[in-house]
């Protein structure tokens, strides 16, 4: 009996010594490390900054968030702009300078920077990943499609999902092994989208619930479609349950001839510097007064109309993805809207495009909501900041890669997110535009200029500053515009001898080669006096 409670004291000591370790041994191991912050991005196409009131839900992520009022790209061109955008450097840094592969652009002239950009580098950090929608132009989706460095995910769409309806998209999921092309069940395209998305954060739920998650949705609209001669739709072509003229209250948007008081502020021609006075404009754009041509008007005012439209199907889809979240999500996300470039419709009588270095092209919505765990005042910054700050942006809220964050063109937004004010920042944005081969080989381009048009200038190098335009065209007569904003806030009288413009010329040549061999990094030239 003696033996067995000896042996029955020496079992319990054993135990207890056993969780005194264990116990010891716990208290030394590190709390479980935080999860990083998910990020969510829409990048949509062409959509300018005079479409942002009609989007009701889009202009609701600033409140507790921010918005920038200076955003600028680098080029408003599709491809320059979204390889900024990608890899944090500028067109003449990234070497992709137009749309098409025959021209020193397009996905042939991207392909190279495809492990350099954020998602390779978030990819790396253990994000789950997603590509939805609008890739580089000329991206194809041959039976075999590739699928980009850094990406979990990948639903890439098309070239004819310009038309929202006539498209082909990819469904790649690398946990469940598929790869698919389908052509989405006829569902307009932005829907398509807003269902993915909802889809991809299910997916990272179940395959990655430990891993943050990236999730980039690039719409097609509000950019044209590619029309056919015989082609019925709308050159810009909304959902169908946005089409009805009835389905608006009265003054929200232009309708008929926007005669009465109450749609006369968002009549098209009451935009800032519509059919002004181009005299003293450069060459390239200088035009007949567009007023006598009622039948022009009117096409532009429809264009104006469908284009307002076409984001309505955008402000749903965010705002579907934005309830998707569920509360820990909502506590831990960040949610980032913007376009890769603007768009004018008769502003200084130019016709429907972009590609110039006017704010309505190159100065574009963009907003960040801050997880909801971060709430505040509503962040309006004025600061310049451009596309190329993205990508330092998007490695900063997931705390990754710091060497890497500063050693490009931009630097990270996240402080202005979160209401700082970081020291020394930027006060010059380059704008870039190499002017494309119409006679190059290949498909025809999408942003190609339209038949009656005049937007597409010379090639050109820019700097915008908080209150300035410095534009030097290289064409025969090397014309140059220089724009006082602080008294001509909508571009409209050109100054090109002003002695401020001298001033500018060297900058602009400094800016306009950084990062280049012996050439100053883009961050130090973008600080001009």
């Amino acid at each position: 009996m003696r033996n067995r409670i000896r042996m029955l004291a020496g079992v319990l000591v054993a135990v207890a010594t056993l969780s005194a370790c264990t116990a010891a041994s716990a208290a030394q191991q590190p709390a479980p490390a935080e999860k990083k912050p998910n990020i969510v991005y829409f990048l949509v196409d062409d959509m300018s900054a005079d479409l942002l009131q009609y989007m009701d839900t889009v202009k609701s992520l600033a409140d507790g968030g921010a918005r920038f009022d200076n955003y600028f790209v680098s080029n408003s061109l599709c491809c320059p702009s979204r390889a900024s955008m990608f890899t944090g450097e500028h067109p003449h840094n990234t070497g992709v300078l137009t749309n098409k592969g025959t021209d020193n652009g397009g996905y042939e002239a991207f392909k190279k920077h495809e492990g350099r950009t954020y998602a390779a580098a978030l990819h790396d950090a253990r994000y789950r990943t997603g590509y939805l929608g609008k890739y580089i132009n000329e991206y194809t989706l041959p039976a075999d499609y590739h699928v980009p460095q850094g990406w979990d995910e990948w639903h890439a769409g098309s070239g004819g999902a310009y038309n929202e309806f006539q498209y082909q998209v990819s469904q790649y999921i690398r946990e469940e092994n598929k790869r698919e092309i389908g052509d989405g069940g006829g569902k307009y395209f932005t829907d398509l989208l807003g269902d993915r998305a909802v889809n991809f954060i299910e997916r990272s739920r179940q395959h990655a619930p430990d891993r943050p998650f990236f999730l980039q949705v690039a719409a097609f609209s509000p950019h044209s479609g590619v029309k056919n001669p015989d082609d019925k739709e709308p050159l810009f072509p909304p959902a169908i349950r946005d089409r009805p003229k009835d389905r608006w209250p009265g003054g929200e948007f232009p309708h008929g001839d926007c005669g009465g008081p109450d749609c006369r502020a968002q009549d098209l021609t009451k935009l800032p510097a519509f059919d002004e006075d181009t005299s003293d404009k450069p060459s390239w754009v200088r035009r007949e007064p567009l007023a006598g041509d009622e039948k022009l008007i009117q096409a532009l005012r429809n264009d104006f109309r469908n284009r307002i439209r076409m984001v309505q199907s955008i402000d749903d889809a965010v705002a579907r993805v934005l309830s998707s979240l569920n509360e820990a999500e909502k506590n831990n996300t960040y949610f980032v809207f913007t376009s890769d470039n603007g768009f004018h419709l008769g502003q200084h009588r130019l016709m429907r495009g972009k590609t110039t270095a006017y704010d309505h092209d190159v100065r574009v919505p963009m907003l960040v909501k801050r997880p909801q765990s971060a709430q505040g005042g509503t962040s309006v910054r004025g600061e310049i900041v451009q596309n190329v700050d993205l990508f330092a942006t998007f490695l900063d809220i997931a705390g990754v890669r710091p060497e890497l964050r500063d050693s490009r063109d931009g630097r990270s937004l996240l402080p202005m997110i979160n209401g700082q004010t970081p020291p020394n920042w930027r006060n010059a944005a380059l704008i870039e535009h190499v002017t494309p081969n119409p006679n190059a080989p290949g498909e025809v381009d999408p942003d190609a200029q339209r038949a009656g048009g005049n937007s597409n200038p010379p090639t050109y190098q820019a700097v915008r500053l908080p209150h300035e335009l410095y534009v030097e065209y290289a064409n025969a007569q090397k014309e140059r515009e220089y724009y006082d904003m602080s008294t001509d806030p909508n571009q409209e009288t050109n100054k090109p001898n002003d002695p401020r413009a001298g001033q500018l010329a060297g900058p602009l040549r400094t800016l306009a080669n950084c990062g280049q061999p012996d050439a100053p990094d883009c961050w130090t030239a973008s600080h001009i006096g």
